[in-house]
């Protein structure tokens, strides 16, 4: 069974994640993948928060960034690994080196495999949706002109991270017009709430 775990903020409800996994975090190599993060600077708290929260469950990890690889390289690197997890930052940075990379065509490959298990956390939930546009701002959707605006469409709906938060407010306030004029399905996760996708199945869970 593929099981996808799909979240605003991983490290906030990675403790309820590794209940439904059928193994002992010990017996996972996981690959930590931070692309997302590397437009910022400074504080990359959400990048800490998720990584300590996996080296604490006793995940072992192996953190790199798909960036400037081949798809062949990046196949080396996950080729004895368990659990794809991507971090969060800036999605349409992320998809945009996933496509550049072939990581998307990866992931998709996988996608076939029964035995994947992914973990998303907020960019890289959203990259797995469609329309990923609608989640962005004018100004994000600029600063990367050319790329599609649809995601890697694993699922059928755009993920809107972090809901509720008031850090997040007045973001989501200037996407409500989009949100209002497209036909794509919406799921607005909290920060304490996770998708749990299996197979075609799917259902958000609270912690």
């Amino acid at each position: 069974m593929k099981t996808l775990f799909l979240t605003s903020i991983a490290g906030d409800v990675l403790d309820d994640i590794v209940k439904k996994l059928p193994k002992n975090p010990k017996e996972y190599n996981l690959a930590f993948i931070i692309t997302a993060s590397e437009v910022y600077t400074g504080n990359l708290w959400w990048i800490e928060k998720d990584r300590n929260k996996l080296v604490q469950l006793g995940f072992n990890i192996t953190e790199f960034s798909i960036t400037d690889l081949t798809k062949p390289e990046i196949e080396e690197k996950l080729k004895n690994i368990d659990i794809i997890f991507v971090a969060g930052g800036n999605q349409l940075y992320l998809l945009d080196q996933a496509i550049k990379t072939g990581f998307d065509k990866i992931l998709s490959q996988k996608y076939q495999d029964i035995n994947l298990i992914y973990i998303g956390s907020s960019a890289g939930s959203m990259i797995l949706g469609k329309n990923i546009d609608i989640s962005c701002t004018k100004e994000e959707i600029s600063s990367v002109p050319d790329l599609k605006s649809d995601g890697i469409a694993f699922v059928d709906f755009t993920i809107i991270p972090h809901w509720g938060n008031p850090k997040y407010k007045e973001e989501h306030f200037k996407l409500f017009e989009k949100f209002y004029e497209t036909n794509t399905k919406l799921v607005l996760l909290r920060d304490n709430q996770y998708l749990l996708i299996q197979d075609e199945d799917y259902k958000i869970i609270q912690v």
